[in-house]
């Protein structure tokens, strides 16, 4: 028996033990309170941790309007001795709005700082209102009107739900008499978390788990597998950088334990290197075949001009030549290792991204040089049946055909795909299938020639075979491929950029709307391109991967013949977009257009997009640039680092604020906020502080402008029709909206009038149907886009709109 004194100490555990039953309110009261994610300093945390509102009974009147659930004290969860709280222990409470929990008063009698001990938990058998009811004390739902409820909890069967209040199963059952019978107003409550937390190795996680995987494919679908080589380059710098990071970045060193920076970087690249050669060694082998095949179809042809007492001899020849070629394919495929290596070395510090022509590139070059190789070693080899032919007093102008064989065998690997192949060539199971972008094969091939002419003479005869590729493996010098103005730098993070791919057409480009929540509220239709024959699909590219599962559908409709621009715009010179005409400004017809360039492409009518349909908006994605700069959907520097490019081209890991940088003339150096300066003198600087974020608007040395837009709503894209609705029921929507639903038999939404589209949406809206009696709809608005003038545009109603296809 506990004892308890006459005269009150306020001393714990010495005054009684008071406990008490209560209620967790609507979660609208305290769910602003719960901790949200991880922040830089505890006085970014908005919460204090997990506190409850509990309505407590016999403390707390039960009407909430003598009472409001805003008044009522913060109370505290008692967390098991396998919780912790702190070292990385860590458990989150389970409860939710409508649970009935138990617990003592801290404070005793004054029962002002209560404590929740635990929750009494509802059987398979207890109906649960689904809204908040107007008495307290009544079991209701955990779920709100706009959460789904999981349809497997609904009640089937018309038993009594004895839980209930009789006055409230009255209410419910129409007001006629007698018990309720469960309906669809009722649901069996399920637990469910409510709250979750990231964590640097969920992070690390997630990265490695949205990296692309490589689809496999065969030789007829992908001749050269360059997607894969990008694919590998951009992972190892990817992973080199994330390694680098852990030197100075705490964020990256909690979350990623490595024991020797050096050791991790070799390992990487060695990995990377047996990847990019296996590839490689595929078009090579290719080459080989090929020219083995090519050099003996063309021997033949010299066996009937020959005596038979001569026969022997040229057998002879061919078949050292034979042994040769075999040798030097051998010996290629030795050094591939190493010359793909020296690449690697190469760009290890140059690239921070790795678009598509630093690819084409690198591909171009080393395949150039061996095929430069190839046909030079061919010319050794074949010198000796040549001198004897001519001995013979045959002629062997045909062997001449066999040089320069190899160079012009990587013209195969331009030829068109078969249509039955797939288009995905890469995966990963965050984000599922990636189309991946085409390389120009014309552009590899031609860059592939002109590196073949560097080493055309390298081999002088076939003994040295050997050692003129174990020397080309060691100093193999890839400055051809880093000369060109393809820039392999960072990017500034800013908005995502949609890409259409496939359906046919051309030419479709848009802007993204986002939302200053950080979600994607539609796309600006800039160009709806044309001669599409299917809807094609839509990939939203964040450079810096900081934004996430933004999806939608395109919409095709006419439009009308019209000009794209050639040499100097979209198309460019010499590519004929679908059903396209370049000429002297004549369209389909044959008539004159006036000021169509000679270059200029006419599109006949056909359909383009003219509508996109979001099916999810996705989260976290820039309204504008923040500073931070990155690429290859990652983010490289954040906002506050100061990044500098060396005079040779190479970069320095980025350097947080405050500290002492050494410096050389030439060094460019790119401060927070954009602002680039180019070193005069050698010494050393110090990095800035961060700047104020810009509010709205990229920074100048991106070259694009913004545009203010006013949203309307002109469609709903019904995601989940749900079931046990009424046409006459509320859509809640806002902003002047009003929407009238449409339902079949069953309650569920077969379509959505939009009555009036309201104006100046400018983030998600709160989108719901008000109903007791229906669940689990789910509707998406189609914006309609209005450009409008900046000047008269009310400024509460206007998203501004980064232009990333080019000014406005």
């Amino acid at each position: 028996m506990l004892e308890q004194g006459l005269i009150k100490t306020h001393f714990l555990g010495k005054d009684g033990f008071i406990w008490w039953i209560g209620q967790v309110v609507d979660s609208t009261k305290w769910a602003g309170n719960l901790p949200s994610t991880p922040t830089k300093t505890t006085k970014d945390q908005k919460g204090f941790d997990f506190r409850y509102k509990v309505r407590i009974m016999g403390y707390h009147t039960a009407v909430p309007g003598d009472l409001s659930d805003d008044d009522l004290p913060w109370a505290s969860v008692m967390l098991p001795v396998t919780a912790g709280t702190s070292g990385g222990a860590r458990t989150a409470p389970k409860l939710r709005q409508g649970n009935f929990v138990y617990g003592f008063f801290l404070d005793g009698e004054d029962a002002q700082q209560p404590i929740i001990m635990g929750v009494i938990g509802y059987n398979q058998y207890t109906a649960i209102m689904k809204d908040v009811p107007d008495t307290p004390f009544t079991p209701f739902s955990g779920y709100t009107v706009k959460e789904p409820v999981p349809r497997n909890a609904l009640g089937t069967t018309q038993e009594e739900a004895e839980a209930v209040p009789d006055n409230l199963s009255q209410a419910s059952a129409g007001g006629g008499g007698g018990g309720s019978k469960t309906n669809n107003k009722e649901v069996m409550e399920s637990p469910l978390s409510l709250v979750g937390r990231k964590n640097g190795a969920n992070k690390e996680a997630n990265d490695n788990e949205s990296r692309p995987k490589i689809v496999p494919t065969i030789s007829k679908c992908e001749p050269a597998p360059l997607v894969g080589i990008q694919r590998e380059v951009k992972n190892m710098i990817a992973e080199v950088q994330r390694i680098q990071k852990t030197a100075n970045d705490w964020e990256t060193k909690v979350s990623t334990k490595i024991d020797n920076i050096e050791e991790a970087i070799s390992k990487v690249k060695d990995n990377a290197t047996k990847a990019i050669a296996g590839d490689v060694k595929r078009i090579t082998t290719e080459i080989q075949k090929n020219a083995i095949k090519k050099v003996n179809d063309t021997l033949k042809e010299t066996y009937h001009d020959v005596f038979p007492s001569q026969l022997g001899e040229l057998k002879t020849k061919v078949e050292s030549a034979n042994d040769e070629l075999s040798c030097l394919f051998r010996n290629i495929m030795k050094n591939l290792t190493g010359m793909v290596g020296g690449f690697l070395n190469q760009i290890m510090d140059r690239f921070i991204t790795t678009p598509l022509c630093a690819i084409e590139n690198f591909v171009g070059s080393l395949l150039g040089k061996i095929g430069g190789l190839i046909d030079s070693a061919l010319g050794a080899v074949m010198g000796p049946i040549k001198g004897l032919l001519a001995g013979m007093g045959v002629a062997s102008s045909a062997l001449d055909d066999v040089m320069g064989f190899a160079t012009d065998a990587l013209s195969l690997l331009s030829c068109d795909e078969d249509p039955r192949c797939s288009e995905v060539k890469e995966w990963n199971p965050i984000n599922g299938p990636e189309i991946s972008a085409t390389l120009d094969l014309f552009s590899i091939v031609s860059k592939a020639k002109q590196a073949s002419r560097l080493v055309q003479n390298a081999v002088k005869d076939a003994a040295n075979i050997g050692d003129t590729l174990s020397n080309l493996a060691k100093n193999a010098d890839f400055s051809d491929a880093l000369t060109d103005t393809c820039n392999v730098g960072p990017v500034f993070c800013g908005p995502p950029t949609v890409e259409f791919i496939g359906g046919g057409g051309s030419g479709a480009k848009g802007n993204v709307i986002v939302s200053a929540l950080t979600t994607v509220l539609g796309v600006d239709i800039i160009t709806p391109g044309g001669g599409y024959i299917g809807p094609p699909r839509l990939k939203f590219n964040d450079s810096c991967n900081k934004g996430k599962g933004a999806t939608g559908r395109a919409v095709l409709g006419k439009v009308p013949g019209h000009w794209l621009p050639g040499v100097d715009g979209i198309l460019g010179e010499g590519h004929v977009g679908v059903g396209g005409l370049v000429g002297t400004g004549l369209d389909e017809t044959g008539n004159i257009v006036e000021g169509a360039g000679d270059d200029d492409i006419w599109v006949p009518e056909s359909f383009g997009v003219t509508q996109i349909i979001m099916d999810n908006t996705g989260i976290d994605y820039l309204p504008a640039p923040d500073g931070s700069q990155g690429g290859d959907g990652r983010t490289w520097a954040e906002s506050d680092e100061t990044t500098i490019k060396r005079g040779d081209g190479t970069y320095d890991m980025p350097y947080k604020p405050g500290e002492v940088i050494p410096v050389s003339i030439g060094d460019e150096v790119t401060s927070p906020g954009g602002q680039v300066e180019v070193i005069i003198e050698t010494g050393t600087i110090t990095a800035k502080p961060p700047i104020d974020k810009l509010k709205g608007g990229p920074f100048p040395s991106l070259d694009t402008g913004d545009y203010p837009v006013v949203l309307e709503i002109e469609d709903i894209n019904i995601l989940d029709p749900g079931f046990g609705y009424d046409e006459n029921d509320e859509v809640v929507i806002g902003n002047g909206a009003e929407l009238k639903i449409k339902t079949d038999a069953l309650g569920s939404v077969t379509g959505v009038n939009v009555i009036n589209g309201g104006i100046g949406f400018t983030e998600d809206p709160d989108l719901y149907i008000e109903r007791d009696t229906g669940y689990n709809a789910k509707l998406m608005p189609v914006f309609k886009v209005n450009r409008v003038d900046p000047d008269t545009a009310p400024s509460a109603a206007v998203v501004q709109v980064i232009d990333c296809v080019g000014k406005f």
